[in-house]
């Protein structure tokens, strides 16, 4: 340990004596780790975070799959099929996204809502706050119209009033009481709920439509392949009943729910964080190069240092430490440099990242620091060997002798400089001929023709629901009027309207106004 600290205190005062050295590598060894902290950090929360819910291993999301592959868009008729499955699931339940108005207060606006079945909060181990969640007679047919609101909506529109329980609030024109306040839970969507709703679907529903998605918990003792294998037995029953509603050769599945949450982004952020890991590979090989010439100009130090008894090992470790204690310095710096890579990363976050939402979970927890510490220990160590390998072979009266140096140690020099830069200039060429794939699919997506001029277009998206637009004249009046007062309005040369009818159980009707300024 005292050898050690004498290597690291030699190390400081040697690398403060050259102060630009010292600063040009810490810079560029910074900017590499830094890159590497930021993707990582995005990589550990969504990929590596473990799950608040209770016992997520044993949460499964049910699938239809045929030969064309599995989906975990259901109907009602499969979701009533697969909570009669109490031998192998409990808490069963089905969710659906969507949108609602909120009206009633201050400044109306939209939010995010979600329908979902009474054990879904117990599914999820989802935290009551205020109130309580949705009962079972509320999840019926015809029960009564309550919601619970997240923490957040809560706290931003009701300024967290407790006596909030039991008031009444408007979501899509009707009139909806509001029971409890609920924490926040991570699921397949990107956004955070703002408000819940019971699903209310009907046992005896014989509605095919895909709109939701089912989930459930395993029973203790149960595997995931016998749960499988009552499942093919469902089939047959589902068949029986529905003949025409399956194709031939389709199945149910069950499935670990915490794969689907970011299955569609896993090879992606895998592919992002090896094209960071490459960038500091190459920050590695360019320190090389500068510690191979830092040490052709330390020759006769070290010659010297081992005519005075200095084995080649003793040198090796010392300037392994000059590495590690430069590497240090950029791992701090880089750390730093970081923290602000996150928040760039957060704010160009495009929305369909899971587990990140738009308040930003990602943040430097232990895993973070515990990687961008090995990742900094590791690149000392690689961008030092070689030169300190390559320090130590010289011989005593080579090094003294100054021309001798020159030509000898010059040509090794060489050879060992030669090989980094191929290193670097193939790993920059990776990373080049990557970076021009992408943009070339982002610049073919871009320009794939939509068979209109969007220059100037504008959408507006209105949910809508409830008795009011319960037959379709209401909508088209709706409609009509918008148009009128969209075409009204200065700089409107064109507007439209698109409606898509609601599929059963959904929460609003997209409403698509479109005009060119």
């Amino acid at each position: 340990m005292e050898r050690f600290l004498q290597d690291m205190r030699y190390a400081a005062r040697s690398l403060s004596r050259t102060p630009r050295f010292t600063a040009t590598v810490v810079a560029v060894l910074a900017l590499g780790i830094a890159a590497n902290t930021a993707m990582f950090s995005v990589v550990s929360a969504v990929l590596l975070k473990p799950f608040r819910y209770p016992d997520p291993d044993r949460i499964v999301i049910f699938t239809s799959s045929t030969s064309q592959g599995s989906a975990s868009i259901a109907s009602p008729t499969k979701f009533n099929v697969w909570r009669q499955q109490t031998e192998a699931f409990e808490d069963v339940s089905a969710y659906m996204f969507g949108s609602a108005n909120l009206t009633g207060i201050d400044i109306p606006l939209q939010v995010t809502s979600a329908q979902v079945s009474e054990s879904f909060f117990r599914l999820f181990g989802v935290t009551i706050i205020r109130g309580r969640s949705f009962t079972l007679d509320e999840d019926r047919p015809g029960g009564r119209r309550v919601t619970v609101l997240s923490e957040s909506l809560w706290r931003r529109h009701f300024g967290g009033d407790p006596r909030v329980v039991g008031k009444a609030i408007s979501l899509n024109g009707s009139p909806y009481e509001v029971v409890g306040v609920a924490s926040a839970v991570e699921t397949t969507s990107p956004q955070q709920i703002d408000v819940w709703m019971p699903f209310q679907i009907d046992p005896n529903s014989t509605s095919h439509a895909n709109a939701l998605r089912a989930v459930g918990r395993l029973k203790p003792r149960m595997t995931l392949s016998q749960a499988n294998a009552q499942l093919q037995l469902a089939v047959g029953e589902f068949r029986r009943r529905f003949p025409a509603a399956m194709s031939p050769g389709a199945s149910f599945m069950a499935q670990p729910y915490v794969d689907s949450v970011a299955r569609d982004v896993r090879s992606s952020l895998f592919v992002l964080l090896g094209a960071v890991t490459f960038v500091l590979l190459m920050a590695c090989s360019n320190v090389a190069n500068l510690l191979l010439v830092r040490a052709t100009g330390r020759g006769r130090e070290i010659a010297v240092r081992a005519a005075l008894g200095a084995s080649r090992s003793r040198i090796i470790r010392q300037l392994l430490t000059e590495s590690v204690v430069l590497s240090l310095a950029g791992g701090a710096l880089g750390l730093l440099l970081g923290i602000g890579g996150i928040h760039a990363l957060l704010r160009s976050n495009p929305g369909t990242i899971p587990r990140i939402g738009e308040h930003g979970d990602v943040s430097l927890d232990w895993r973070v620091l515990a990687y961008t510490a090995l990742m900094t220990l590791i690149t000392g160590v690689v961008f030092g060997i070689i030169p300190a390998f390559r320090a130590s072979r010289g011989s005593l009266s080579i090094a003294l002798n100054e021309s001798a140096g020159r030509a000898v140690g010059g040509f090794r020099q060489n050879r060992v400089s030669s090989l980094l830069v191929v290193t670097e200039i193939s790993l920059a060429l990776m990373l080049l001929v990557g970076a021009a794939l992408l943009i070339r699919t982002f610049v073919s997506l871009r320009s794939v023709r939509t068979g209109f001029d969007q220059h100037n277009v504008l959408t507006v998206r209105m949910s809508l629901s409830g008795a009011g637009f319960a037959k379709t004249s209401a909508v088209a009046e709706l409609a009509a009027d918008g148009v009128q007062r969209i075409r009204a309005l200065p700089g409107v040369v064109a507007a439209a309207v698109s409606c898509c009818l609601p599929l059963e159980g959904d929460l609003g009707m997209p409403f698509i106004v479109e005009g060119r300024h």
